[in-house]
């Protein structure tokens, strides 16, 4: 009994999704790709007003893409496409933050920081695509893998507590070049210190080599991939249909590029956002837990939880004013 209860509520449902679905995600890649193409030709510092405007847009644009899904694949899958959206973005806090030290301790001038964050984006919608893929596989094969998912999130969880609380410092994770990742990028790969425009590869003493700006996003394609380890199986969690969950993580990940300038600015701000981090990830991992179990949350309850959540923390940085700055995972 227990076995057909676990299977019920693991069961990897893919709906029945019409083929313009699929391009109507092509075309906002598309059209992202020829926005900033056309922006990136002169580069310039963003200011605040630019980055909000192109924000609102994005966010615009993802949420007007739940109405199709409501028509044309149904109102179960237009809840889970909100939710898992919503997580993505909740998460992607953490991924800005590390950005911003990147860029901080590279001493990355503001005008070359959109053309990086665009190769990291590209990067992150190839590589996000390869492990949802991975992770529907996995729960396919091995309902356990759930609890799996789950336990990974748990630690997530307590790590985004743990730094919400200030129980570490800032200040253990700001030279990213004292960090083994970028130890082991830079012993790996022919490096050339320093940035040449905004070139990739350069040609210094008859040898062809990667330009400081090239090893950034490469460091920032790995930072993303960690990170995925965390996004991927929340995403999970809120639908295992394929569609769902890359379509959701799509229009998550085209927004940050601005989202990245406003939260440039406004963390310190939000503070009570860590919290609610450590409070979604925990409400995320309880669900991946218990679903294998037979115990199977409605969407509507997840996204009223996500919501409710989100809400508060930004209600309470606006209400309760705390002159800390924000700690955020650590590269390692």
């Amino acid at each position: 009994m227990l076995t057909f209860f676990a299977l019920q509520a693991t069961k990897i449902h893919n709906y029945d999704t019409p083929w313009f679905m699929y391009a109507l995600v092509i075309i906002a890649l598309v059209g992202y790709a020829l926005i900033e193409a056309k922006h990136t030709r002169n580069d310039h510092v963003i200011k605040l007003r630019e980055a909000v405007l192109w924000t609102i847009f994005y966010v615009s644009i993802a949420l007007l893409f739940v109405i199709p899904v409501y028509i044309f694949i149904g109102s179960q899958a237009a809840g889970e496409y909100l939710a898992a959206w919503a997580i993505e973005k909740a998460l992607s806090l953490d991924n800005l933050f590390v950005m911003g030290i990147i860029f901080s301790s590279f001493h990355v001038q503001q005008q070359l920081q959109r053309r990086m964050l665009n190769y990291g984006i590209a990067g992150a919608i190839i590589f996000r695509l390869i492990f949802i893929l991975t992770g529907i596989a996995l729960l396919k094969r091995f309902e356990w893998i759930s609890i799996v998912f789950g336990l990974i999130l748990m630690k997530a969880s307590w790590n985004a507590y743990r730094q919400a609380s200030g129980a570490h410092s800032i200040e253990n994770g700001l030279n990213i070049t004292e960090k083994p990742l970028w130890k082991l990028i830079n012993k790996v790969l022919p490096i050339y210190p320093k940035f040449v425009g905004h070139k990739l590869i350069t040609k210094r003493n008859g040898t062809y080599k990667l330009t400081i700006m090239a090893a950034i996003i490469i460091l920032i394609e790995f930072t993303d991939i960690i990170f995925a380890v965390d996004s991927v199986p929340a995403v999970l969690a809120v639908s295992p249909d394929r569609f769902i969950a890359y379509s959701s993580n799509v229009f998550a990940i085209l927004g940050l590029r601005a989202l990245f300038f406003v939260y440039q600015a406004v963390a310190d701000k939000f503070w009570a956002l860590s919290w609610a981090l450590s409070a979604i990830l925990a409400w995320i991992s309880f669900k991946l837990i218990v679903t294998p179990l037979g115990v199977h949350i409605p969407i509507a309850l997840s996204l009223s939880i996500l919501g409710v959540l989100f809400t508060a923390g930004i209600v309470v940085s606006l209400v309760v004013k705390k002159h800390v700055k924000p700690t955020r995972v650590q590269i390692t």
